[in-house]
């Protein structure tokens, strides 16, 4: 019997795809990663990447957190959402924020547990906050507060957000690693190919609404807004900052350990502890991620409620 559980945890993970439909014609993807024969005491994972990126950021050739996950017993699912990936356009964060309980309705899941980074993520939990299917959250680099952007990233989203612009020339490729690879450490030319082949053209409308959030300080939403969302959010949450992030500065984050009410919990990491700070793409595809990242998401997974 041990030969054959260590058999199937040591076995490639099953990738399977399907289309969830919107009520207004928009194709979300989602993915499910689990082994054959392994049933998880845990309940299901669903990983959401940043703005522009896609299922990449969880699984870029072979490595990421969805595996690495999965290698470790848990069951897991990504989400494209509109925008995002394979998914169809995505014209409004508010629209885009809309699609979470979509693809809740359709895995029919009693309970999951949410990993959402940056932007994407604060749309996502403030515009979600009740919904009672979701139990514990881990946000990467997830602002807050936002403030008036760098001049790098102002002129990346007044051009439309053109992730496929930046991989089309050496000073592109600059501004991406200034942005979303600052100081990192990568295996060779992950941050290049990642560019490449795992980020997605914003909508203009999104660009232009993202601008504006960063400038304005806040975004609003059907109900509310990302301020008091995020402020009157209740749920168990663990929020991972890299303090090299070029695009979700760190500071706007952390604010929300402090208006949660306890339910925010802050983990950052220093270059002395760790050998990096991370960015907003190393948390999730750095060299050290795996061993330094990665199993705080677990434990934080697998630990008894409180």
């Amino acid at each position: 019997m041990i030969a054959v559980l260590a058999l199937l945890l040591t076995a490639s993970p099953q990738v399977s795809h399907r289309r969830v439909m919107t009520p207004d014609g928009v194709a979300l993807a989602v993915y499910r990663y689990q082994r054959p024969g392994v049933t998880s005491a845990q309940p299901p994972v669903l990983l959401v990447p940043e703005l522009g990126f896609s299922r990449a950021a969880w699984d870029f050739e072979g490595r990421g957190l969805a595996r690495w996950l999965v290698e470790r017993g848990f069951t897991v699912y990504v989400a494209e959402l509109r925008g995002q990936g394979k998914a169809g356009p995505g014209l409004s964060l508010e629209r885009l924020a809309g699609d979470l309980p979509i693809v809740l309705d359709a895995l029919k899941l009693p309970l999951v547990d949410l990993v959402v980074q940056g932007w994407a993520g604060s749309v996502l939990l403030a515009s979600n906050r009740g919904d009672a299917r979701v139990r514990r959250v881990v946000a990467l680099n997830t602002p807050l507060l936002a403030e008036p952007p760098s001049a790098l990233a102002e002129a990346f989203l007044e051009d439309g957000g053109r992730f496929s612009t930046l991989a089309s020339s050496p000073a592109g490729a600059e501004i991406f690693q200034q942005l979303f690879a600052l100081w990192s450490l990568f295996p060779a030319g992950t941050d290049r190919a990642f560019l490449s082949t795992g980020t997605r053209d914003l909508s203009r409308p999104v660009a232009a609404q993202l601008l504006a959030w960063m400038r304005q300080g806040d975004l609003p939403l059907e109900s509310g807004s990302v301020v008091s969302g995020l402020t009157a959010w209740s749920k168990p949450t663990l929020l991972l900052l890299g303090l090299a992030d070029g695009f979700a500065s760190p500071e706007l984050c952390a604010v929300w350990r402090e208006r949660s009410n306890g339910a925010v919990r802050l983990r950052t990491f220093s270059r002395v502890e760790t050998k990096e700070d991370f960015s907003h793409l190393s948390m999730l595809l750095g060299t050290h991620a795996p061993a330094v990242v990665f199993p705080l998401i677990a434990d934080f997974f697998a630990a008894e409620a409180p």
